[in-house]
């Protein structure tokens, strides 16, 4: 009886033996199989590329008339005529408006006849043969007044001129100040304002730091929110050679070609000056560093693996970042998804993949040709 209790207790102990072994076989495949499922860090990469990235100073500025003039009276009197008026364009020494002359003329005439007669009179006192008809002093005397009338005739003259007011230079009328009619309320009264249009200049103040990267005939572009004509160029025509001691900068003066007449004094602008080029950078995208407050980083994928740069940055342009630590081009640099890579995490990078499925669903379809009505039918292949 005892034996038959042992025999029973080891068949029993040996099916539940073979009864946990079946049972936990598979769990324990199932741990290996996770346990060889590794975490994919999906990523988006590009390549690197190499191109000329610029140093670009951006400030802003208000158009100002290169040259301008506000033209004045030199004579006082009636206004007997205005010939131009707001938005014209004159030339230099065209005349803008008319003052009365009448009196004017008159001194003129009247100084005219004086010198005539004082001129004759110093003629006929002039010694004939040796012999002197007045004496030294007194043909001196004339001498002088010969001179001095002939000044005096000058002076009318110049009255005479300036009751025709003109245009001192060619441009645009900005402003009139006066009506036909009126009298002048005296000399160097503002009667008109004139532009010039053809160029205009924008006044930058830039910091001191740069002041070695400016020179003159150096590049700049405009861009005028007010002006849906794009990019305007402009050229550096000016640098002080001041810094301001308060503010730390110095003035450039640009100088902007406005033939066509699009661009108007007193417009606001946008100026990028191109202050340096550096030729076949690297650049990366912004999006792709990693900065902190102790290093500036990036990360590329080399076999799989995402590998943590540390690297050195130069010019920023456009979103674009010059990078100065040689790379190894043949390394993708990731842009999206590095916030979540480590060293050497092991990545999938979703560009490969959706070039892989594009491919896979243009295979799936491609052309054949039916020969009996000459009609280009679509064949679906089935996937295998």
């Amino acid at each position: 009886m005892s034996h038959f209790s042992i025999k029973s207790k080891r068949i029993i102990s040996l099916t539940a033996a073979i009864f946990i072994a079946a049972c936990s076989g598979p769990a324990t495949d199932e741990k290996v199989e996770e346990d060889k499922d590794v975490y994919l860090v999906p990523v988006e990469t590009i390549e690197l590329v190499t191109q000329d990235i610029s140093n670009t100073y951006r400030t802003t500025a208000v158009l100002e008339a290169r040259a301008e003039s506000k033209v004045t009276n030199k004579v006082t009197g009636m206004i007997e005529k205005v010939l131009v008026e707001e938005g014209m364009y004159v030339a230099k020494g065209q005349v803008l408006a008319e003052i009365d002359s009448e009196s004017y003329q008159l001194e003129y005439e009247r100084t005219t006849i004086d010198l005539n007669s004082v001129t004759a009179e110093f003629n006929r006192s002039q010694p004939i043969d040796g012999k002197q008809l007045i004496s030294v002093k007194d043909l001196e005397k004339l001498e002088f007044t010969v001179q001095n009338r002939t000044n005096q005739q000058k002076v009318a003259q110049i009255k005479v001129r300036d009751s025709k007011v003109r245009a001192p230079i060619a441009g645009v009328i900005a402003k009139r100040m006066v009506k036909e009619g009126n009298m002048t309320s005296g000399t160097d009264s503002e009667m008109f304002h004139i532009v010039a249009l053809d160029t205009l200049q924008g006044v930058v103040y830039l910091p001191e730091t740069e002041m070695n990267n400016v020179q003159l005939g150096q590049k700049a572009q405009l861009n005028f929110p007010a002006n849906a004509k794009g990019l305007v160029p402009a050229t550096v025509a000016l640098i002080s050679p001041i810094i301001d001691t308060e503010s730390g900068t110095f003035k450039v003066t640009l100088k902007v070609d406005n033939e066509n007449g699009y661009l108007k004094p007193g417009m606001f602008a946008k100026v990028s000056l191109v202050l340096d080029v550096h030729e076949n950078a690297q650049i990366v995208p912004q999006k792709a560093l990693l900065v902190t407050d102790t290093e500036t980083s990036l990360f590329v994928v080399a076999d799989k693996k995402a590998k943590k740069i540390v690297v050195e940055t130069g010019y920023e342009q456009n979103g674009l970042v010059e990078v100065l630590t040689p790379l190894n081009m043949d390394e993708a640099i990731v842009v999206v998804g590095q916030q979540g890579l480590k060293v050497d995490s092991l990545v999938k990078v979703l560009t490969d993949e959706i070039e892989n499925t594009a491919n896979e669903r243009k295979n799936k379809v491609t052309p054949t040709t039916n020969s009996t009505d000459n009609n280009t039918v679509a064949e679906v292949k089935p996937s295998e």
